[in-house]
């Protein structure tokens, strides 16, 4: 059987499409594997009409313009919400519940929607600043402190240390006076009190006898409880994501109305780091549960 079929014994349409192709010889026959090729790739992605649409058709004549349609373009149906939808869906419930339950841990997360844990771990993540580790469920007994506050407190006794060997009894009036004329350096009487809590508290941290009494601008304004609240007000604001930073952002937006404590005072009052705070708010927000 020759290799070379002439084109007149083809139909138009395949004489047409051969012609496009370049496939077609000066001597206007084709290369058979060519046909079979292009025969393949019709069955293959245009479909095979029936009977009846080829009876319905009109014959072409040999002069006819041929017009190739485009395959039809094949879709998947769809058979529900893909993985990202549902875990957005998860989210959302997750974040509706902790309103209700925060300081909730993972686990119960996971048994109160009856999802895998692995499921929830995930979907919790833009939300998680609500969420309690189940290993922070309970006050540590030891509180660490930052290595800045530790510091401060290092700093603040070594001054007081020094300003005891040059006036005795320490009265802060005294010691105000030492660091104005350079005789010592240290923290402010404002920041050793915030630092210990009172002025007599952190001489008596350093076996110094304190003097006179402190006035009263002078004694600490926020108790623990106080800044704790302040630290549950702003886990509970949905604009912020329990960040340390946004601590200060979100202080601005209620300071018209009221005076709130700055981050660095809610550090050095209740000591710890941001995550010891959080953790003690969360343990608080969730012993209310069912006040």
């Amino acid at each position: 059987m020759s290799e070379r079929l002439s084109i007149d014994e083809l139909p138009a349409s395949t004489m047409w499409a051969l012609r496009e192709l370049g496939l077609v010889d000066a001597d206007n026959t084709v290369n058979r594997e060519h046909v079979r090729t292009l025969g393949e790739f019709v069955v293959r992605f245009a479909g095979v009409p029936t009977t009846s649409q080829m009876a319905s058709s009109p014959a072409l004549s040999p002069n006819a313009e041929v017009v190739l349609s485009a395959p039809p373009v094949r879709t998947r149906a769809r058979r529900g919400p893909t993985k990202a939808e549902r875990r957005s869906e998860m989210t959302m419930q997750i974040s509706r519940y902790l309103q209700d339950k925060p300081g909730v841990t993972l686990e119960e997360i996971a048994t109160s929607l009856n999802a895998p844990l692995t499921d929830v771990t995930a979907a919790a993540r833009p939300v998680d600043w609500l969420i309690l580790g189940a290993d922070e469920l309970v006050q540590p007994t030891v509180r660490v402190e930052s290595d800045a506050i530790v510091a401060s407190r290092d700093r603040a006794r070594a001054a007081l240390l020094a300003a005891s060997l040059m006036a005795k009894p320490l009265s802060h009036q005294s010691y105000t006076a030492l660091l104005r004329e350079g005789r010592v350096k240290g923290p402010s009487v404002a920041r050793i009190v915030q630092l210990f809590g009172s002025w007599t508290t952190a001489c008596n941290e350093v076996g110094v006898t304190s003097g006179e009494p402190l006035r009263s601008n002078y004694e600490r304004t926020w108790t623990e409880d106080d800044l704790l609240n302040y630290v549950e007000r702003f886990l509970r604001d949905t604009a912020f994501r329990g960040a340390s930073h946004q601590f200060d952002q979100w202080r601005t937006t209620v300071n018209h109305s009221e005076k709130v404590p700055s981050l660095g005072t809610v550090r050095n009052i209740v000591g710890g780091t941001w995550n010891d705070i959080r953790s003690q708010a969360l343990r608080r927000m969730r012993a209310k549960w069912d006040v």
